[in-house]
């Protein structure tokens, strides 16, 4: 009886796991493909835009600021194109400022070269002692 029972058990098991599972059945996702696609592009909303202005465009007339100095005159153009460089701007060796060659941009020579000055007062600077304004930063010039 004892080995009825353990066959009966053994073809049991043995049965159960001969059979088939069943399938978990799942519903059909949403695929889509080139056949069942609208072909008419979908409508997509537009943009997001920003409802303040911008800041207004500027002048096209004349734009010069109160501290901007005047343009330059007949003179100072003959002054530039006799000038063996451009543009007509320099370097004061004494503050190291910007200087736009102008007829009555204090100027001076020393050694063969033409050094410009923002001011007489730097000229004079200058003049006084140039070989220390010659080995500082602006010595390459």
């Amino acid at each position: 009886m004892k080995r009825f029972l353990i066959v009966v058990c053994i073809c049991a098991l043995a049965c159960t796991r001969a059979a088939p599972k069943k399938q978990i059945v799942r519903p059909a996702q949403d695929v889509q493909t080139v056949d069942s696609v609208d072909p008419h592009p979908a409508v997509i909303d537009p943009p997001p835009v920003l409802t303040d202005e911008g800041p207004a465009p500027k002048p096209k007339g004349n734009v010069l600021s109160e501290d901007a100095p005047p343009p330059p005159s007949p003179q100072d153009e003959a002054l530039r194109a006799s000038l063996p460089f451009a543009p007509a701007i320099a370097l004061d060796p004494v503050d190291g400022g910007k200087i736009s060659i102008r007829t009555r941009t204090p100027v001076a020579e020393y050694k063969g070269h033409l050094f410009y000055f923002s001011s007489e007062a730097n000229k004079r600077t200058f003049l006084a002692g140039p070989e220390q304004y010659l080995k500082g930063v602006f010595a390459h010039l």
